[in-house]
């Protein structure tokens, strides 16, 4: 019995060996092109952060108040007033130098977290429809998550303005390339916890334990540069 007979549809051992010298070859570019895609996207990720983080404060040089918690917008823009339904009530708290609303209150569609991207967006700073409201107010980021503000996410007392569903290895990229890389220390901290429904992706604190490649992680940094 020769060579190719033993294995059979007229492989001999070195054809065998380049086709799984080949395959792997092929694997290994693979494993490469999703580690560049990735890091792409942390990057946009950390970019398209600060450019949101100068939105908001050209918004606020420009027009005396953050967006969403700006007395005057819904006159200037002509939309809704933000309020919040609070026991069946609406309640505004509009003018108090914050952005009020929890990172992903869907249910409070003209929350202040919600209303500052309309206001961003009416006033020219950010890319899209003013007109769309609530949660798909929210811009998508690149790995199908969304970026979103939140009156204080994470133990930051001065507001927040969130990623959500980064992917472990990217979420410690963006903190290395935007912080210190500590997951709950400085600027930007993060969590691997998501509850959309009762707690809103709203935590008191960032997790204790380092990032895990595993893991998707909600990153947080300050609503100002």
């Amino acid at each position: 019995m020769d060579e190719d007979a033993k294995f059979g549809r007229g492989f001999s051992i070195i054809e065998l060996s380049m086709t799984i010298f080949i395959l792997g070859i092929v694997f290994a570019m693979t494993l490469k092109g999703k580690d560049l895609v990735e890091n792409m996207r942390a990057f946009i990720v950390s970019y398209q952060i600060s450019q949101f983080q100068n939105s908001v404060f050209a918004y606020q040089s420009s027009h005396g108040a953050l967006p969403g918690d700006d007395t005057r917008a819904a006159q200037r823009f002509g939309r809704e007033a933000a309020m919040f339904l609070i026991n069946g009530s609406a309640v505004t708290m509009i003018g108090n130098s914050r952005i009020d609303g929890l990172l992903s209150d869907a249910l409070r569609a003209n929350g202040e977290n919600f209303m500052a991207w309309r206001d961003l967006r009416y006033a020219g700073a950010v890319d899209g429809d003013p007109a769309v409201a609530g949660a798909s107010a929210m811009p998508e980021n690149p790995f199908g998550g969304v970026y979103g503000f939140d009156e204080g996410n994470l133990g930051q007392r001065e507001g927040s303005l969130c990623v959500t569903r980064v992917p472990g290895r990217a979420a410690q990229m963006i903190d290395d390339r935007m912080d210190d890389g500590i997951i709950n220390h400085g600027k930007v901290v993060a969590t691997s916890r998501y509850d959309a429904v009762e707690a809103k992706n709203h935590f008191d604190a960032p997790d204790s334990e380092p990032y895990d490649f595993e893991k998707e992680y909600i990153i947080c940094a300050p609503i100002l540069p």
